[in-house]
């Protein structure tokens, strides 16, 4: 099932759109300190941007930056994961083996199934265990129906 998840990421391009992404927020990130880097210097008459005493600025400005926009990251590494999952049962019509694999990644993880909306939101980089087996229950259901 792993194997299969994997392929999913390979088969949506997860790497390449993963590259485009970060490299879009880390020029944003950039920009925002640079902007933020020459305010400061005129504000407190630093020497220049170029000041290593200003240095510190520059490594506030990128923490900011990271914090403010690390739920659109997460989500996006979400919405990627979700295509995977998809794919692997998908492709293995094999949703009891989905279940499984989430439930030993689960138990091996010491996993929340259900964590807090705003916890997922600003901290999940993947789909919470609880809605990944909510996913494979419903393919089970779905592979039932085509069953009869």
């Amino acid at each position: 099932m792993h194997l299969a998840h994997e392929l999913g990421h390979h088969v949506h391009h997860a790497i390449g759109w993963s590259l485009v992404a970060e490299t879009g927020l880390t020029l944003a990130g950039l920009y925002f300190a640079d902007v933020f880097l020459r305010w400061s210097v005129a504000q407190w008459h630093y020497a220049g941007i170029a000041d290593l005493a200003a240095f510190p600025l520059f490594g506030l400005a990128r923490g900011a930056f990271g914090l403010v926009t690390m739920p659109l990251g997460n989500a996006f590494s979400r919405w990627r994961e979700a295509l995977a999952d998809e794919y692997a049962l998908q492709s293995t019509r094999n949703a009891p083996a989905f279940i499984g694999a989430m439930e030993k990644l689960a138990n091996q993880n010491l996993a929340e199934l259900e964590p807090e909306p705003w916890v997922e939101f600003l901290l999940y980089d993947h789909p919470p265990i609880g809605k990944r087996l909510q996913r494979g229950e419903a393919w089970t259901k779905i592979e039932q129906a085509r069953s009869l």
